[in-house]
């Protein structure tokens, strides 16, 4: 079962794959030993307990509904009450002489800090964007450097989380294909697959800064390809008309997800579903949403210095480092605007009320 789950969530993210939310341990872990936070989804928790073999830490396991840090924090489903509610429940408190819980900055957009602090008394701390780097940030005195505070979206984590979210695409395909183009199906499995690792490999090197943009540009290039052939006569064994056309089709697909699944991407599919009226998507809020009114350009985020007393909550939390501080003035400065891809962290994080997302007017 343990393994069906492992292979559920690799494959099949967009859909929930719960386990058991409450404490764990691991290594042996005693009265000083750091409390990590973490969702319930089956396969992050698996990993991190893998990775993190060696330590002594308590593992806060919170409800999520089964999804990921990254999209359960988007979706409010791991949120300020989640954390809450696993610190009150879990007995936590009588097996630690601290109160301070250790969060990816990923879950920041969900889980507010202060509120955290209001109801519990335990101190939020955000620790490394990476899992991996967590051991490092421990040995360091929870110290972060740049590269533990910033987002990275390397050809590892393109394949891990593209292919868990396109996989179900795939396979829809290939009944379509089963059903009703049944001498093609091999075709399609083949270039979808192809096409899959080529658009993921390449994709920091294909121009454009969006998805779609890179990927119109990659279909214009194997349209072109399918003209040329089609003026050439040439005959072939191989159905070089339908592994173009194929490759076009799934070209379209991975782009317009790719935005979604990118966390240094700004989105392209979900404000345009917002635009059509779509309200939800599984577990994924689209119109109305204060994310999708910021892309969409209804909203736009503002920061007022005269608000702002420098505590550098979005600093800590912006995993694009949008955010930099301003020694003369001691607080924080919106200094790269054009990094922002509207994850809302900066916003829930913010104390004081200097972060704001007003509508424009006549939006």
């Amino acid at each position: 079962m343990s393994f069906l789950k492992t292979i559920w969530g690799l494959l099949f993210r967009l859909f929930p794959c719960p386990t058991r939310i409450g404490l764990r341990r691991i290594g042996t872990p005693g009265r000083d030993s750091p409390v990590l936070v973490t969702c319930n989804f089956d396969l992050t928790v698996k990993r991190l307990e893998r990775l993190w073999r060696g330590l002594d830490a308590w593992l806060l396991v919170c409800e999520s509904r089964g999804v990921n840090v990254w999209c359960a924090a988007g979706a409010d489903e791991f949120n300020t009450h989640s954390v809450v509610a696993a610190v009150k429940t879990s007995g936590v408190s009588e097996l630690v002489d601290h109160r301070e819980l250790i969060l990816p900055p990923l879950a920041a957009p969900g889980v507010c800090a202060a509120e955290v602090r209001r109801q519990t008394g335990w101190r939020v701390r955000w620790g490394p964007v990476r899992a991996g780097d967590l051991p490092r940030y421990l040995a360091e005195g929870g110290r972060r450097d740049e590269a533990m505070s910033r987002v990275t979206y390397d050809w590892r984590e393109r394949i891990d989380t593209a292919l868990g979210s396109l996989f179900p695409f795939y396979l829809l395909g290939a009944a379509i294909f089963l059903l009703f183009w049944r001498d093609r199906l091999g075709t399609y499995l083949t270039t979808g697959a192809v096409t899959f690792l080529i658009f993921m490999l390449a994709c920091p090197w294909i121009p454009g800064k969006r998805g779609l943009t890179k990927v119109l540009l990659l279909d214009l290039f194997v349209g072109g390809a399918l003209v040329a052939f089609e003026l050439s006569g040439v005959e072939s064994d191989w159905p070089v008309r339908s592994t173009l056309i194929i490759a076009m089709v799934m070209l379209l697909i991975y782009g317009a997800e790719l935005g979604g699944l990118a966390p240094n991407m700004k989105s392209d599919l979900d404000p345009f579903l917002a635009r059509l009226g779509v309200g939800a998507i599984g577990n994924v809020a689209l119109a109305g949403t204060v994310r999708t009114e910021l892309l969409n350009g209804y909203r736009v985020l503002t920061h007022d210095p005269a608000k702002c007393e420098g505590c550098c909550s979005c600093l800590e939390v912006c995993p694009q480092g949008v955010w930099a501080f301003d020694s003369e003035a001691g607080r924080a400065a919106f200094a790269h605007k054009d990094r922002c891809t509207a994850c809302r962290a900066c916003l829930v994080q913010c104390e004081t009320g200097a972060i704001q997302a007003p509508r424009r007017n006549g939006t």
